[in-house]
């Protein structure tokens, strides 16, 4: 299971001056192409657990920082046909997983399964929202929240039409086996500053009957699209990004309803936007953030987002005057009021160019494409780590002035760089003993990195 001088010889680091760097420890390969999505790591026992949406299972891997990672069970759930593994996490403490499955037809309600990660028996299954997409365990264990996307769209006469996003929350503090679901539902949201508007002009790439089509974006519940959630240290408050609508919803967990939903604004900073075979941002990028994973600072005072992009049409097409979709920056926000602090501006293709892992091909579209992120304190440090998932790479953040965040390293692909043989989406931070590590999922060759964060 362990190749850690594969992965030595896979990745090279960005020669970038700083005290602190990410080094690769350990490669787990799963034995299948692809589909190594989500992970979680639970601290107390080491144990990671890793969603396979290829192939319709998990795996539970132990992290051992002297051997790397190393598979401890592997439990099919889901037959062909029969749905998707969307979203994997661990409880904090206890011997139990949680696992998002929507549903095949993609306008009925997806479910979340609560196993025992030993044996993997079912212990509790809930109904949710329309398509489950992603779901965290409070710091406590005792709440569980869940992002129903909705994404699907179906033909509707001369148009098309789509399930509504929601929110879900499970009750978990009678225990598993006496679990609640009450499902949140979310608003309109024309008139709110700083979200994506109608006069944004931006539509939706969407699978249809097999097809690859464009769909008018509105801001109603049927297209607004929860992606991704990260729980406030304390456990008070649950953040859902929407990306697609370029917003945050924050969940009062105590009482179970939506607090508020703050938009997330534009960006402007120097970029390529030419597909030419060279790095060249000798333009400027004027864009709605749209961010896939969010994260909250180890104080709870920052919201940390990883602003991916989502909607089209690409720059090109996009209509003068108006903003294209994905910032390619990681942007940082008070947690309690949503005012932006700052972002990274051009930092991460820049850097992912000095690396030479930038994926010009995708310069008219997204660039990098940040998408996962996490934040922690390190060697004294504020950080926040993101994966950028076109290019192949992890980039490093200190986040010690939150109004200039500033890239420390870029660490990334060496062979293939830029081409999409990796793709890391899903992230987990875990400390042990004082050390940090970093662990990610490799979408595009179905296996999971493992970095450790060196002084």
């Amino acid at each position: 299971m362990l190749r850690i001088p594969t992965l030595c010889a896979l990745f090279a680091l960005a020669p970038l001056a700083s005290a602190l760097e990410l080094k690769p420890l350990a490669l787990y390969q799963s034995g299948f192409a692809a589909g190594t999505e989500i992970v979680s790591v639970q601290a107390s026992s080491m144990r990671v657990i890793v969603s396979n949406s290829v192939e319709g299972l998990v795996d539970i891997l132990q992290l051992d920082p002297t051997k790397g990672l190393d598979r401890l069970a592997r439990y099919n759930l889901v037959a062909e046909g029969a749905g998707e593994i969307t979203s994997v996490a661990f409880h904090p403490s206890d011997d139990i997983f949680a696992v998002c499955i929507r549903h095949s037809d993609g306008l009925k309600n997806g479910r979340v399964e609560f196993r025992a990660a030993a044996d993997g028996k079912l212990l509790k299954a809930l109904e949710v929202g329309i398509w489950p997409d992603s779901v965290a365990f409070s710091p406590k264990g005792d709440v569980v929240v869940v992002a129903n996307e909705g994404e699907a769209y179906v033909r509707d006469d001369a148009g098309f039409r789509s399930g509504a996003g929601s929110i879900s929350l499970i009750d978990l503090r009678d225990g598993v086996a006496a679990a609640t679901h009450s499902l949140i539902k979310l608003p309109d949201l024309a008139g709110v500053e700083g979200a994506t508007q109608a006069e944004h002009q931006r539509v939706l790439e969407r699978e249809i009957d097999g097809e690859e089509l464009k769909v008018p974006f509105g801001t109603s519940p049927e297209h607004i699209e929860p992606e991704y959630v990260v729980f406030s240290p304390d456990g008070a408050r649950a953040y859902v990004s929407l990306q697609e609508n370029n917003a945050i919803a924050v969940i009062d967990v105590l009482q179970g309803k939506l607090d508020k939903v703050f938009g997330l604004g534009t960006v402007r900073h120097a970029a390529d936007i030419v597909d030419d075979g060279k790095y060249d941002p000798s333009a400027e990028l004027f864009a709605l953030r749209e961010p896939d994973a969010i994260a909250v600072s180890a104080d709870g005072r920052y919201l940390i987002s990883a602003d991916e992009g989502d909607s089209d049409p690409k720059i090109a097409k996009t209509k003068a005057g108006l903003p294209s979709g994905g910032g390619r920056t990681v942007s940082v926000f008070d947690a309690m009021s949503g005012k932006l602090l700052g972002d990274t501006g051009s930092q991460l293709d820049d850097m992912a160019a000095q690396a030479g892992v930038y994926p010009d091909a995708r310069s008219p579209s997204k660039g990098s494409e940040p998408e996962g992120v996490v934040s922690f304190d390190a060697f004294g440090k504020r950080l926040a780590v993101a994966t950028l998932e076109r290019a192949d790479s992890l980039v490093l953040i200190d986040l010690a002035n939150p109004a200039q965040p500033k890239v420390l390293q870029v660490i990334g692909a060496g062979e293939g760089a830029g081409s999409g043989n990796l793709a890391p989406e899903g992230l987990a931070h875990v400390e042990q003993n004082g050390r940090h590590f970093l662990v990610t999922g490799l979408e595009k060759s179905g296996n999971v990195a493992l970095f450790e964060l060196l002084k």
